[in-house]
């Protein structure tokens, strides 16, 4: 395998990968919705078993979380990262906004939005999230972006990411709905 083929599949591997997690996490919500389950929260017993898994260690307050905040924050958070990227593909060195994903006025915003809102601005976004992530060139792998908190973030750094940032809210949704 040539080395154009391997970084091909690099981003074909992470399409897959992050449209089979938005596919899951948009069937969690969705059921939610259907089910009245739209503020249902972790168990406990849940919550002590999550915060050690992936992105959680770091992300703790995000596991009080209704399944509504959950969703808003996915919508927000591939929103975000699909303008990362954009800009970490066309600008020289961005400069990339931390995400505060419990600030007070971002909560707030997902609880005064209907539940069918909310889903709908969630599809969207994840569906130009994932448009996003599959036209990324071999060329674009190596861009960067400065971000505040991290330091220099590669377009690949943020493919490896972003798949199992949906798998952590994809679990964290499915024991909020057990």
């Amino acid at each position: 395998m040539t080395l154009i083929h391997s970084v091909l599949g690099f981003v074909a591997r992470s399409t897959v990968a992050l449209e089979a997690q938005q596919t899951r996490v948009g069937l969690l919500v969705g059921a939610a919705a259907d089910d009245g389950r739209w503020h249902a929260v972790l168990q406990p017993e849940d919550r002590r078993r999550l915060v050690h898994l992936g992105h959680f260690t770091e992300y703790a307050i995000e596991l009080d979380w209704t399944v509504g905040d959950v969703a808003g924050h996915v919508r927000d958070s591939a929103q975000i990262f699909t303008d990362r990227l954009t800009r970490m593909c066309r600008e020289r060195q961005p400069q990339l906004a931390d995400f505060v994903t419990d600030a007070p006025e971002r909560l707030a915003d997902y609880r005064s939005r209907p539940p069918t809102q909310l889903l709908q601005e969630l599809r969207r976004a994840q569906n130009t999230l994932l448009l996003t992530v599959a036209g990324i060139r071999a060329t674009e792998l190596s861009r960067t972006g400065h971000h505040p908190l991290i330091g220099p973030v590669s377009v690949a750094d943020v493919l490896n990411f972003l798949p199992g940032h949906q798998l952590d809210h994809a679990q964290q949704l499915a024991a909020q709905l057990r």
